[in-house]
């Protein structure tokens, strides 16, 4: 009876450090220009980043996003200003990339703020420049 006891409690145990070790995404709003954007999987927070779909947010910011299969990076566009994503850089969920918003989004020359008080981050694209005549 001990012996079944101690296997009882070593399991329990074992299920709550492991709880305790896996991380906890929280949902996040992301606004681009003051309009929110929803995104499958959702934006979300975690361990101190908050992340997005690689694609829905290239795009969302009005840039092109090409997947390099062979390198397992994406390279994102808007204009004459490109970065490059590697697989490493993200998270993966729900069979998705997820890249951080930040890192994206200043690569791009975008604003990024935290809303603390709303759980959102607020993204502001740079001014497109008018052409000259």
């Amino acid at each position: 009876m001990r012996v079944i006891t101690t296997i009882v409690l070593l399991a329990v145990c074992g299920i709550a450090v492991g709880q305790a070790d896996a991380p906890r995404d929280k949902p996040v709003k992301v606004f681009v220009d003051d309009k929110a954007k929803s995104f499958k999987p959702a934006a979300v927070h975690r361990q101190g980043k908050t992340y997005a779909p690689l694609r829905a947010i290239g795009e969302a910011l009005g840039a092109d996003v090409k997947w390099l299969e062979k390198s397992q990076r994406a390279v994102v566009c808007i204009a004459d200003r490109c970065t490059a994503i590697g697989k490493s850089e993200g998270i993966i969920v729900q069979d998705r990339l997820l890249i951080p918003l930040r890192l994206l989004s200043e690569a791009l020359g975008c604003k990024v703020a935290w809303d603390a008080a709303a759980q959102a981050v607020r993204i502001t694209r740079p001014p497109t420049p008018v052409p000259f005549p």
